[in-house]
């Protein structure tokens, strides 16, 4: 796969309420977001210059596993020896395609279903904070599906902003976004849009430091939702990259089939 293969086709019919809405992903994912397929853009958004840490590995700490990490609440960067080591080591992209074969369950946040992986992450869960994924293509997958819902629904979604949003100028703009459109519910989790849950995804690129994921939501109306989501590796972990409108994305779209998605496994 490369970063130009295309996230879809390009659909004339843009969707505009209330998926384009600020505030939604699963609810929340596209705050600002244009619901028109275009190619695939890795978002970068404020500075193209890369952390020094960006492409660092995960150091592992003798002894530790996921139940005997401390928890580090609160705080603004976590060190790569917090978290412990993973089995998945598969680089390949054709591995992306079996996330079933790496211990895959789910997990509810509120009415929303989160997947996890015993092999891929995440292996810490510290509240809402859901942390510690492979540096692997699946672990990118499962990093974007767990903190792009994580980090705008729920009650602790500003830890999980804090600790797994990358850290440039779009994270302050994204968190501002998420509290100003939150300030209009009624709950944590917006009924009103019918909330849509992860359907399945698609490698779009990827490399050591940045992976594209194209995730889709199926909404109960039977809509799907195309949502190109981006990571970056930054001190020990996937963090998600937001875009420099205060969203997730500037590309969204509505399809009509998840066909060309690799369906999440269930059961």
């Amino acid at each position: 796969m490369s970063g130009s293969e295309q996230a879809g086709e390009e659909n004339p019919d843009t969707e505009r309420s209330p998926f384009t809405k600020p505030g939604f992903i699963a609810s929340a994912v596209g705050i600002g977001l244009i619901a028109v397929l275009g190619g695939v853009v890795v978002l970068t958004g404020g500075s193209d210059e890369k952390d020094a840490n960006d492409s660092r590995p995960a150091a592992t700490a003798p002894g530790t596993s996921a139940s005997s990490v401390s928890p580090a609440s609160k705080a603004p960067v976590l060190a790569a020896s917090s978290c412990p080591e993973l089995k998945d080591a598969d680089v390949s992209e054709a591995a992306v395609l079996d996330l079933r074969s790496t211990g895959l369950s789910w997990k509810k946040l509120g009415p929303l279903n989160l997947p996890l992986s015993q092999q891929s992450g995440p292996a810490v869960n510290d509240g809402q904070v859901a942390r510690c994924y492979a540096h692997t293509p699946r672990g990118a997958v499962l990093a974007l599906a767990n903190i792009s819902i994580r980090s705008a629904n729920g009650p602790g979604w500003r830890d999980v902003v804090e600790q797994q949003v990358y850290p440039d100028g779009t994270k302050a703009v994204y968190e501002q976004s998420v509290a100003a459109n939150r300030s209009d519910w009624t709950s944590d989790y917006p009924p009103e849009f019918g909330l849509p849950q992860l359907a399945g995804y698609k490698l779009v690129s990827y490399s050591p430091d940045t992976a594209v994921v194209d995730l889709v939501f199926q909404t109960p109306g039977g809509k799907v939702l195309s949502m190109p989501l981006t990571a970056r590796w930054h001190e020990g972990d996937w963090k998600q990259k937001m875009s420099p409108d205060g969203g997730q994305t500037e590309l969204a779209g509505v399809k009509n089939t998840t066909d060309g998605y690799v369906l999440f496994p269930r059961g």
